[in-house]
């Protein structure tokens, strides 16, 4: 069976395309800075304060959530704002990446024409944007800490280990969605649904335990809701993630990712009958 399954990986050609996809990553490092320096620069263009919203932008909402949930719903948890946040900086990743890959091949079909570059590579450079916003939210969230007295201890200092299942998991969804986008242009309007429901369906604004014991079991294989916990742990709580769990989101992203890269590959030659 083993055997059989592995001739099955080989005849798809998953471990050439995987190599592939990461060595264009390398490759084409300079054009993803430029893209993300553009990207920027795109944003905050007409900005008075420019860069600074990306610090002021999570803060402002992270308090509003905070007031409501904390003062009005009675959220009794010590530091709630703290939490909110760090589960947030998870979320905003994903929700940016996949909002801005599904309009990616589109939106860069004139540019596709005329350079010769993989076509993944304008999905793949929404997610490096997105993880400079990342690393922005970073100061306004130590300055909530320092505000608070919440101790800013040194598991901070690993965030990137996270960052690697969330750009796998991130980026296998965000070429899904980028192929489905082509041939259905009702994609966006339903991940705009989907991502509504997931949001709430992530432990961002709640704890594991006020959940019903009976579907957090469920609920939980989604690897996103490990990847907020994840950041809740490193950051709210001090503590790093349970091995086992971090290997099963590592596996679980990794396999998406791949999934992602087959099916964009799978169907990239039909992209120029419907652009």
């Amino acid at each position: 069976m083993q055997a059989s399954l592995t001739k099955k990986i080989t005849d798809l050609n998953l471990p050439h395309l995987t190599t592939k996809f990461f060595k264009d990553i390398f490759e084409y490092r300079e054009y993803f800075k430029q893209s993300v320096a553009r990207d920027l620069r795109r944003k905050y263009k007409r900005s008075t304060l420019g860069y600074i919203w990306s610090m002021l932008n999570p803060l402002l909402m992270m308090t509003i959530l905070a007031i409501v949930f904390s003062s009005i719903m009675r959220m009794n948890v010590k530091n709630y704002a703290i939490y909110l946040f760090s589960g947030s900086i998870v979320w905003t990743y994903f929700e940016y990446t996949i909002s801005a890959a599904i309009g990616a091949i589109r939106g860069n079909a004139s540019i596709m024409s005329q350079v010769s570059v993989p076509n993944y590579i304008f999905p793949i450079s929404t997610s490096f944007s997105a993880t400079a916003d990342v690393f922005f939210s970073i100061v306004p969230l130590l300055l909530i800490m320092l505000f608070l007295g919440h101790e800013i201890n040194y598991h901070m200092l690993f965030i990137p280990i996270i960052l690697i299942p969330l750009f796998f998991f991130t980026m296998g969804i965000g070429l899904l969605v980028a192929v489905s986008n082509i041939f259905y242009e009702d994609t966006e309007h339903l991940v705009q649904v989907a991502m509504k429901a997931l949001y709430f369906l992530s432990p961002i604004l709640y704890m594991r335990n006020m959940l019903p014991d009976w579907l957090v079991p469920y609920i939980s294989l989604n690897p996103l809701f490990r990847l907020i916990e994840f950041g809740h742990d490193l950051i709210f709580y001090g503590r790093f993630p349970s091995l086992l769990s971090y290997t099963y989101v590592f596996i679980t992203s990794s396999i998406i990712l791949i999934i992602g890269i087959y099916f964009f590959n799978k169907f990239e030659k039909k992209f120029m009958y419907f652009l």
